[in-house]
């Protein structure tokens, strides 16, 4: 019986650098030993009429990167693959085979590092991306379709099929080993279909803006890996079927990957006109999210309110924060939205003294991004990196709902907070409909 290769070298015919592409070949052969396998794709740049010896060349009219970086995995024997763009460095494939040999069987990704290391779960959900040249375990991306066709630009490609396999259970590690240059992000625009989001909503049987509510889900631009989460609190039950029917409506004509509905009988009633900042409801309002946040897994969560009316593009504009390149990890970034009182900013200006911040008016907040102290969590997008490391706090000393102390505990850890001028939402207060008064 013939033992299949341990590595496998696949090469897209757009690699490039110093030396363009034959400088990439010839940096694969010069490699000891040399990979048994290595296939040259024709894809994005004319592959040569000949195989330069060793090489197997595939070609194929491929709608994208993914695909035919999957016809070439798929054309190998290799347990193990390495997807290159660039010079490799000497040694580092001979580091692979050995990392290879050694590594457990619940590893998928071997990503070449200064040391060998586990990769954290929920730090690769909020990094910029992995290592070029990681290795990949042929079985494991079987199991998970393959590279995600939601992506087209290499580094991208390389993060989500990252974030796949962990998110499926198999472990990501680091290996010593010799490096490539850090990529910047890719430009593509669907690079922020990475990740992976929870969209999260609660109900209290709000008729009046329930059908902006729908509407909102069924025209937002979403990821493609996105699950919805539903607390109904009710206590309706004619309102408990309308909202199930309307998010089984909701799952199947956005191709979701999971629906969550749950019904919850925690009884509050609300007085007339109440204060928003009223203890008995920020204490209801923390139950009900401490009720779903810890058992979801995706990357992103977004908390939906039922009486925001975010437009379409709000989704994939805060989404695309986390894919900005550099600085601190981001833990939320939200839509702007107005109180009718006081015309202010859902967000408050960080101040040495911490908590919530100094108000921001409306007619002040820019249209670019800006780092604060805190957000609420009406039209938000949270890192779950964040949001799974910390229970679904209340402290009322602080005067402050879940969403502020939850901001106030990430900045404390290093993460950023951020508010997005550019996206800004209407806010039907007490689901009183702006414009119908």
């Amino acid at each position: 019986m013939t033992t299949a290769p341990e590595i496998a070298v696949i090469v897209t015919a757009d690699a490039g650098g110093p030396g363009g592409l034959g400088a990439v070949l010839a940096s694969v052969d010069a490699q000891v030993p040399a990979p048994a396998e290595r296939v040259l794709l024709g894809f994005g740049a004319a592959a040569p009429r000949e195989a330069p010896e060793g090489w197997t060349v595939l070609a194929g009219d491929w709608p994208g990167r993914a695909q035919a970086r999957t016809a070439g995995w798929a054309a190998t024997d290799a347990r193990w693959a390495v997807f290159v763009d660039a010079v490799v460095p000497a040694g580092l494939l001979a580091a692979a085979q050995q990392a290879v040999r050694s590594a457990p069987s619940d590893v998928a990704v071997l990503s070449p590092g200064g040391e060998d290391a586990e990769r954290d779960f929920w730090a690769l959900r909020v990094a910029d991306g992995i290592e070029p040249a990681s290795v990949w375990r042929r079985a494991a991306a079987e199991l998970v379709g393959w590279w995600p066709e939601r992506c087209d630009g290499p580094a991208s490609l390389d993060h989500a099929l990252c974030l796949d396999l962990t998110a499926a259970g198999w472990r990501a590690v680091s290996f010593a080993a010799p490096q490539l240059p850090r990529p910047e992000a890719d430009a593509t625009a669907d690079a922020w279909q990475k990740r992976s989001l929870a969209v999260v909503s609660l109900h209290a049987g709000r008729e009046s803006t329930f059908s902006k509510w729908e509407e909102v889900l069924l025209k937002a631009e979403l990821p493609a890996r996105t699950s919805l989460y539903v607390v109904d609190n009710s206590r309706d039950p004619e309102f408990t079927e309308r909202l199930r029917a309307a998010s089984v409506g909701i799952q199947a004509a956005r191709g979701l990957e999971h629906l969550d509905f749950t019904v919850d009988g925690t009884v509050y009633q609300p007085s007339p006109d109440e204060w928003y900042l009223k203890r008995e409801r920020n204490l209801h309002v923390a139950r009900l999210y401490a009720s779903v946040l810890p058992r979801i897994k995706e990357d992103l969560i977004l908390t939906l309110e039922d009486d925001i009316d975010p437009p379409a593009d709000a989704v994939r504009r805060l989404v695309e924060e986390y894919s900005r390149p550099g600085g601190t990890p981001l833990a939320a970034v939200s839509a702007a939205w107005d109180r009718v009182e006081g015309r202010y900013v859902c967000g408050g200006k960080a101040v040495p003294e911490g908590g919530w911040g100094a108000p921001i008016p409306w007619e002040e907040l820019p249209h670019e991004p800006l780092d604060v102290g805190c957000v609420g969590g009406a039209c938000t997008v949270w890192a779950n990196a964040v949001v799974s490391q910390t229970p679904v706090l209340f402290d009322w000393e602080e005067t402050m709902g879940w969403d502020g102390l939850l901001c106030t505990g990430a900045r404390e850890r290093g993460f950023t907070v951020r508010i997005h001028g550019g996206v800004r939402c209407v806010h039907h207060t007490w689901g009183v409909l702006r414009g119908s008064e």
